[in-house]
């Protein structure tokens, strides 16, 4: 099944149906162009009736007709036409199909008639389908990707993160997503209508991708709720799975059957299957790229308590509150730690470490306290993760941080967490992109840092826990 996933991802040649129109919003001619924009090195036949050229290459009559294979066909025309193409597909020999198309489960009885027919058409010849009512995949690794991106925005990188997707617009803003720095793009899946390949299939595959360290998956319901549990339980032994499920409320429910022709489930169900499974559910769809870059060190903390720097106790204030609803407890320093704190400075000693008044008698030396409170929270015992926040000021330059936050990378044992603020955003950009250079995962509020440390956490207990259980069936 793996196999089966990962020729999607990395086709050696595809047979693209569809209109030819470069510079439309979306369509064949839209993917060809974008192919040939990322540079893949694989083969790529243009099938169409009537158009001549597209993107500098000779468009082709029928499938028939190409000279050479492909193994992969990506589908982008009227659902009217999609079941002749997959058997003539079919009979070219190509085994794997994309079906953009819509119309089909989707859009009531007549449609899911539809998407039964092509399903039987691809069992009859062997071959899988993503889809249909799909935007496709992106995978930055073999440069291939059927999603279209707007015109403007930076791809991101390679990385480590792998997105399952059941809605197509998810795809198109998880691609051109600028926030990547710190973790970067495995592949993107939409899996659309899941007449055939389902998030069961995904995880199977990444499951067995060693490039592949955090997944994201938005799901509106599963058709196989007994195996998603089984390989959830699997791959959560070894890498994070954050899930969004749709579909929480009645409303939401109905909603979902003229989306993607989801059948609403019991939700309670839902939930007591993640916290069977380990995985971790989000309440949004940041939260799925946000939380995502918190797992991405590696480090997972022993417990639940929280360790917190800050330039001010409102901020320590706001922190605690939102450590409680996300699982976390502020850690209680230990008589040492206190007694470190207060050599520091004067006005330290309790906990949140409020650097504020230090800041105001001290002045530039508030970059080293913050280096030393930072080692005693590393060293306490009592502390299990760590949130910080820093101010950038017109005046400053974000480089005045550099030896702090090269410090911190460098006694970096318990995972981390920072947020900073001040009156320029491009200033606080810049900083949080040179706090992300250095290792730590930046978060655009406290709440969400705080949110997603206690995801950690979360997760960290159900890997031991699961671990522990392992242990005693061994015995």
């Amino acid at each position: 099944m793996s196999s089966e996933v990962r020729d999607f991802l990395n086709p050696k040649g595809v047979a693209l149906f569809g209109s030819m129109k470069e510079n439309w919003f979306f369509g064949a001619g839209v993917v060809i162009k974008d192919l040939l924009e990322l540079g893949y090195s694989g083969r790529v036949y243009p099938v169409h009736p009537s158009a001549e050229t597209v993107c500098g290459l000779k468009v082709i009559r029928d499938v028939s007709g190409m000279n050479g294979s492909a193994d992969l066909a990506v589908v982008i025309t009227s659902y009217r036409q999609v079941p002749d193409i997959l058997r003539k597909c079919g009979e070219k020999g190509i085994r794997r199909a994309v079906v953009v198309s819509d119309g089909f489960g989707e859009s009531g009885a007549e449609g899911r008639k539809r998407q039964e027919e092509i399903l039987a058409i691809a069992r009859g010849c062997g071959m899988r389908i993503i889809g249909p009512n799909t935007l496709g995949v992106f995978s930055p690794g073999s440069r291939f990707s059927t999603i279209p991106y707007e015109t403007g925005y930076r791809l991101p990188p390679k990385g480590s993160l792998s997105i399952i997707t059941q809605t197509g617009m998810y795809g198109p803003q998880a691609v051109p997503f600028t926030d990547y720095r710190f973790i970067g793009i495995r592949s993107v899946i939409d899996l659309g209508n899941m007449c055939d390949i389902d998030e069961v299939d995904c995880l199977e595959y990444l499951n067995d991708d060693p490039h592949t360290r955090v997944i994201s998956l938005y799901i509106e319901h599963s058709r196989r709720p007994r195996e998603l549990l089984a390989v959830a339980n699997r791959v959560s032994r070894n890498k994070p799975i954050l899930c969004l499920k749709g579909g929480r409320s009645p409303e939401a429910g109905e909603a979902m059957a003229s989306h993607t022709g989801s059948l609403a489930g019991n939700d309670m169900l839902y939930d007591a299957l993640f916290r069977k499974a380990g995985v971790i559910r989000v309440d949004e769809y940041e939260d799925l790229l946000d939380c995502a870059k918190i797992f991405a060190p590696g480090v997972l903390p022993r417990g639940n308590r929280l360790g917190v720097i800050t330039l001010t106790g409102a901020i320590g204030i706001q922190c605690i509150d939102a450590a409680i609803p996300s699982g976390l407890a502020p850690g209680t320093l230990a008589g040492p730690s206190r007694e470190a704190l207060s050599h520091i400075s004067a006005t330290l000693g309790s906990h949140p470490i409020d650097l504020g008044p230090a800041s105001a008698m001290d002045g530039m030396a508030v970059f080293s306290h913050y280096m030393k409170c930072y080692d005693v929270l590393m060293e306490d015992p009592a502390v299990d993760c760590i949130y910080f926040n820093v101010y950038i000021g017109n005046y400053m330059a974000p480089e005045l941080y550099l030896d702090m936050l090269g410090h911190m990378h460098r006694n970096m044992r318990k995972p981390v967490a920072a947020w900073a603020y001040g009156p320029s955003r491009e200033a606080v950009h810049k900083l949080s992109i040179l706090i992300e250079d250095h290792g730590i995962p930046f978060f655009s509020t406290t709440a969400k840092a705080v949110r997603s440390l206690g995801h950690l956490a979360a997760y960290a207990r159900w890997r031991d826990s699961a671990g522990k259980k392992d242990e005693r069936l061994e015995a």
